[in-house]
């Protein structure tokens, strides 16, 4: 394939998803939902170092109530980061606009797309399931609308995403390094081998920033950052395992202690650096004459914990996060009606995350998918720390299994911790826009194995599937069919983009929109 042609579709990909989140960003001209407390924090963290108070809340950001702020300091119950990035956007274009306080949010949405796909692509070693997960991430309602308002969860999406990126390069190394000998002892599946403890990792490096810096937009981030340590940690153990090494469990503890040495610290400093701005000024919250900052950072976490831990107040749009996969319950974080001057009955400008319901019912399905194929490829005997292939370019480098617990572990990371400590009323559907680009991802791998797209997933490829082959004409109308599937997809998407956008529309289109009772 000619490399033009091979480029032509990552950046079609990526001018969709461009389209998607950039189109009349500015619209609403208002605050919307907690944009109200992120906005206005970042563009008083700009003036100051430090997030300060604000006289009333009223959303509008007109004139001169654009930098209203006070000088007192605002107990800001989320780190600085995700407050810097949107500050980016409010220097570039004013704070008087939308596209201020929601380019950042935008451009981190296209750059997870962008990373979704080279993701895929590591995976798959297709370029074809690399575009199918970057479209579908695209066109999903509840990623689209995170990235066109200024709240913290599509920058912490971004960054998980990247983590994760940094995380299968990680494993990369790690199966090259086998492949290539590193085991020391060199030996076959049958021979005992040593595996030395590995320190120079740069691409767990690179990883632990990623998750520092979602850790230092939201503190959830640090759920995907121990999840994919422990995933390290249980590949490294089985790859130890399956050479026979002497003594594997220890050693493999070793490994992990490394692991952690390498990971923790780095995370720590990225966390700690996102606070420069309050640390070097003198009036944050928390800070008092005489008092050294460390211990009035520490003051100030505690306060930020007790804040999360007894938050009770009710909210009309809270969703448990039990129903976040299949987005029972969109926040509306935007609606207006009215009559006046509307060429319809009545008019509506909404912004909500309702879901584009085939990716997300698909993605639900795909990811049970995956965890079926995954269990049956290692009951076969391909298990996690399988020792691949001696080639330096092997086709799929690692088995399919990997990548299938890989986007299971992704996806999981950032839904079961919520599940399982969960105690507040104030939770929202629209956390789970970190899960969109492990959903998107397992949706391309299962449209991958079921059209038998990629190197890795034709019979007797080695991906550990145990795929029989397919008769011509079966394999053309499951191709046939997931094209049906993604002409849909799209095709709902541009249906559900005004009700993503504040587009005005009739009342009776908007009413088309409200497909389950808790859309409404």
């Amino acid at each position: 394939m000619r490399a033009w042609v091979r480029w032509l579709a990552p950046i079609a990909v990526l001018a969709l998803a461009a389209l998607l989140r950039f189109w009349a960003l500015g619209r609403p001209g208002t605050l919307v939902f907690d944009e109200l407390y992120y906005v206005r924090d970042a563009i008083s963290q700009l003036a100051n170092g430090f997030p300060t108070v604000w006289p009333d809340d009223d959303p509008s950001m007109a004139g001169e109530r654009a930098t209203a702020f006070t000088s007192d300091p605002s107990n800001a119950v989320h780190p600085p980061l995700g407050k810097w990035l949107i500050g980016i956007g409010i220097l570039v274009f004013g704070p008087e606009s939308g596209w201020g306080w929601r380019s950042a949010a935008a451009l981190a949405g296209v750059a997870t797309v962008g990373i979704v796909m080279r993701l895929g692509w590591l995976m798959s070693r297709s370029l074809v399931i690399a575009c199918l997960a970057g479209l579908l991430l695209a066109i999903d309602g509840v990623h689209v609308v995170l990235s066109r308002v200024g709240l913290l969860d599509g920058f912490l999406a971004c960054f998980v995403a990247l983590g994760a990126l940094f995380v299968w390069r990680d494993q990369l190394a790690h199966a090259a390094r086998l492949g290539g000998g590193g085991g020391g002892g060199g030996g076959g599946e049958g021979s005992a081998a040593r595996i030395p403890i590995w320190w120079w990792r740069p691409w767990l490096i690179a990883a632990a920033v990623a998750f520092g810096a979602a850790a230092a937009v939201k503190w959830s981030g640090l759920y995907p950052l121990a999840c994919f340590l422990v995933f390290i940690t249980v590949r490294d153990l089985l790859a130890r395992l399956r050479l026979r090494e002497p003594g594997a469990l220890w050693r493999a503890t070793a490994q992990a202690g490394a692991t952690a040495l390498i990971a923790l610290p780095t995370a720590a400093l990225t966390y700690l650096a996102s606070w420069t701005g309050w640390i070097v000024t003198a009036g944050g919250y928390t800070r008092a004459p005489g008092v050294p900052w460390p211990v009035s950072l520490l003051t100030y976490h505690r306060e930020m914990l007790a804040w999360h831990s007894t938050l009770s107040a009710p909210h009309p749009y809270q969703a448990h996060p039990l129903s976040w996969p299949l987005a029972l319950r969109p926040t509306g974080m935007y609606e207006q009606h009215w009559t006046e001057g509307c060429p319809f009955t009545e008019c509506v400008a909404a912004v909500s995350p309702l879901p584009n319901a085939l990716v997300t019912l698909g993605g639900v399905i795909a990811l049970g998918a995956l965890a079926w194929w995954a269990v049956r490829a290692l009951w076969r005997g391909r298990q996690l720390g399988a020792v691949p292939s001696a080639a330096p370019q092997p086709a799929l480098p690692l088995p399919f299994a990997v990548a299938a617990g890989f986007v299971l572990v992704g996806y999981l990371s950032g839904w079961l911790p919520w599940v399982a400590t969960v105690s507040r009323s104030a939770v929202f559907q629209f956390y789970a826009v970190v899960l969109t680009p492990f959903s998107a991802l397992a949706l391309a791998l299962c449209i991958g194995v079921l059209c038998r797209i990629g190197p890795g997933f034709a019979p007797g490829a080695g991906s550990g599937l145990a795929l029989r082959p397919l008769a011509p004409e079966a394999l053309l109308g499951r191709r046939l069919a997931a094209c049906v599937f993604l002409a849909v997809a799209v095709a709902v998407a541009l249906f559900f983009f005004p009700i993503w956008s504040g587009q005005p529309v009739a009342e009776w289109f908007w009413r088309a929109h409200i497909w389950l009772p808790g859309w409404n």
